[in-house]
């Protein structure tokens, strides 16, 4: 009975957390059935431990807003319950059934904030040839270890954000740059022109990357000359180069590599 009363309430403790968190941001959609269903299983089995907000508790971590937590994929998270962690308290779950354990990782991410869960409207598969073939993203940038380098690796680069913003940094990439994006243009000495992206720079060194993933370091007061073009070398044609179903699938294809990204240490975002 006892039991029964301390589960009923952290039920009650777990949804009025999230109805308080949802309160301080009006934009946050209610619970779904699958989310709903896995508030009450995790206040059942892992609230105890992490707490109702799974921030942590005295017998387990904080699962909410733990930067390593948050970039496990799902399949990472799904092994994680299912299987336990031997040695270190944490049990295994499978007992739960796929769904339910599922249920309990939807609503997990609503805590973590992650929306794991965007609806995409294009073809991911499409949007994936896309960024590999004719849009030629891959020339740039990775996804999964795989691509360029120069540009930044957008394997979790869409997680938690609008299908729209993700958009508007493909067809406006000039828009929210930071210094170490921006192209700069060096006339050497010797007549030799070097294009890349300023990656640091003093009164007296720039160090510049180019498109071959070398770092250069340059002694200004030897420079014939140097521009700071103040764009991204992301091409600003897309908008016209890509149809509005290319990219969509493009966009789908960044959402559902976030969605499923592997986990990166501590990069991902802050607590």
């Amino acid at each position: 009975m006892n039991r029964l009363l301390i589960s009923s309430g952290l039920g009650l403790f777990a949804a009025a957390t999230f109805l308080s968190l949802s309160a301080q941001s009006p934009q946050a959609p209610p619970l779904s059935s699958h989310e709903a269903a896995g508030a009450k299983t995790f206040s059942t089995n892992c609230a105890g431990c992490h707490g109702a907000d799974g921030r942590g508790g005295e017998r387990a971590p904080n699962i909410a807003t733990s930067r390593n937590i948050i970039a496990l994929s799902d399949d990472d998270l799904e092994g994680i319950v299912k299987k336990g962690v031997p040695g270190t308290g944490m049990p295994s779950f499978s007992y739960l059934g796929d769904q339910p354990v599922k249920d309990v990782l939807a609503y997990l991410r609503r805590l973590q904030g992650k929306t794991s869960m965007v609806k995409v409207t294009g073809d991911a598969s499409a949007g994936h040839d896309l960024f590999f073939g004719r849009a030629e993203c891959s020339q740039c940038h990775m996804i999964k270890g795989e691509g360029g380098y120069i540009g930044s690796d957008l394997t979790d680069y869409a997680a938690g954000a609008a299908p729209d913003a993700v958009k508007l940094a493909i067809t406006n990439p000039d828009d929210s740059l930071t210094p170490t994006s921006t192209v700069v243009e060096l006339q050497l000495s010797n007549g030799e022109h070097i294009s890349g992206m300023a990656r640091a720079e003093d009164n007296f060194h720039i160090t510049v990357q180019t498109k071959d993933g070398r770092w250069r370091t340059f002694d200004k007061s030897k420079l014939a000359d140097l521009k700071h073009t103040g764009r991204s070398p992301h091409p600003r044609d897309y908008e016209t180069k890509l149809s509005a179903k290319e990219l969509d699938d493009l966009v789908s294809y960044l959402t559902v590599s976030a969605a499923n990204a592997p986990a990166k240490g501590g990069r991902r975002r802050g607590q």
